[in-house]
């Protein structure tokens, strides 16, 4: 497994933190979590790599203001996110998608969607699946 695949999991709420990483590292992912934005943002590397999936409402900073915070502290480097969210609608939708979120789920979020999306994005963002050269 690499460090492609990493997961960050950024949520104030413990249970939501728990629940995802049990179903990502069922799923073949390296999960770690945050129980905040500045957590995370306090462990960012230049060389980081994986994707992001943050709750939007936290205290403190935003899942939105993370992702401005990510793109100016990284200077052109990527790393897909994904915003989760108990008040999605359309207008922070799309305000996620101009700051750079690949996708934005409404909690409780559809588990085979969000794999699905992680996926997505991860093959999106560094190039081909490293998952089918096993098949080939």
């Amino acid at each position: 497994m690499s460090a492609i695949q990493t997961i960050h999991v950024i949520d104030d709420d413990a249970m939501i933190r728990i629940s995802l990483q049990a179903v990502l590292e069922a799923a073949g992912y390296i999960v770690q979590v945050h129980e905040s934005a500045w957590a995370f943002l306090n462990t960012l590397k230049n060389d980081a790599f994986g994707c992001i999936v943050t709750d939007l409402n936290m205290p403190q900073m935003s899942g939105i203001e993370l992702l401005c915070e990510i793109r100016k502290l990284r200077m052109g480097m990527r790393m897909p996110a994904i915003i989760i969210s108990g008040l999605m609608n359309a207008r922070l939708k799309q305000t996620g998608e101009e700051q750079g979120a690949f996708r934005c789920f409404q909690k409780p979020v559809d588990l085979d969607a969000l794999l699905a999306a992680i996926h997505a994005a991860l093959v999106h963002t560094y190039g081909a699946d490293e998952n089918s050269a096993l098949c080939d």
